[in-house]
């Protein structure tokens, strides 16, 4: 089954690092961090060009599980980190799941936002053969990527970078509640995050749920966002690499999407909508061709 337009489409791989280089903590302190433990999944940026995506046919994995999870749950622990959203999985290894078990936890993605397990033996290779299955993977148009592997992004936070983005105030709480690359035509379905290190303290990654963000808007308020599309735009990161020298690999895109999208799975309303992509709403008169 072909999916419309904005329907989701292709998953992601993300590897994070640590910083090779002293940096000031939040206290203004010199703090000493370890060297990269990975340094051949360090962040490239290639010169190279890349075609505009395609529209792709998609059918979501999920709608092939089992609504008991009996194949991926069997012999696991489960734990519910909050009413809302996030569940912790034990005693299971993604790279041993057979295809039933792959399709019952895109199920619990869908259901739980986001999902983590703990000493995964699993490879970058492994990661990105999972990611496979589900549909396939984005290539980012500006940031950094493995060497050779253009569809895993990596977050490391070396001293060059760290300053830069302070500089260019790019860390405000307000531009970092996102989701990702949005403005593509059919937005990823499913990320994929492999954690190599983390400081000791501080640097957490967090999740909210566009589920319950929508949940809590008053009847009045979802009637009205409910009838609203906005434009979301890759041009903001575009040009921000073009500024700091890096090569835009792929066309400025802007796509409009609904404020409020009914997952094709749940069924449930979410909001989507962001600063950092998501450009404006449209009126009637507005509405792209």
């Amino acid at each position: 089954m072909a999916p419309k337009d904005n329907d989701p489409t292709s998953s992601g791989s993300t590897v994070v690092a640590s910083s090779p280089a002293p940096i000031k903590n939040a206290l203004n302190l010199d703090v000493e961090h370890t060297p990269f433990t990975h340094p051949e999944l360090l962040g490239e940026f290639p010169t190279i060009t890349y075609d505009p995506i395609p529209v792709l046919p998609y059918e979501d994995r999920a709608l092939k599980a089992d609504p008991t999870f009996k194949n991926l749950l069997a012999n696991a622990t489960v734990k519910h980190l909050e009413p809302k959203i996030g569940t912790e999985i034990s005693n299971l290894q993604l790279h041993e799941l057979t295809d039933t078990q792959k399709d019952e936890l895109a199920l619990l993605v869908a259901q739980r936002g986001v999902v983590f397990f703990r000493n995964q033996k699993i490879s970058i290779q492994d990661q990105l053969a999972l990611g496979r299955y589900y549909g396939p993977l984005h290539v980012h148009q500006t940031v950094g990527h493995a060497k050779g592997i253009p569809q895993v992004h990596v977050v490391e936070n070396s001293l060059e970078v760290s300053e830069k983005r302070i500089k260019a105030q790019a860390l405000e709480p307000v531009n970092l509640w996102h989701s990702d690359v949005s403005y593509e035509r059919q937005p990823p379905s499913y990320t994929s995050f492999k954690v190599l290190t983390t400081p000791p303290t501080g640097g957490d990654t967090l999740w909210a749920s566009a589920y319950e963000a929508y949940d809590r808007l008053t009847p009045q308020f979802k009637t009205f966002v409910e009838g609203l599309t906005a434009i979301h735009s890759s041009k903001h990161q575009a040009e921000s690499a073009i500024i700091n020298g890096k090569t835009l690999r792929r066309p400025i895109v802007e796509f409009e999407h609904p404020v409020v999208r009914t997952h094709p799975v749940t069924g449930r309303k979410a909001l989507t909508l962001h600063r950092d992509t998501s450009s404006r709403f449209v009126t009637t008169g507005q509405r792209m061709q």
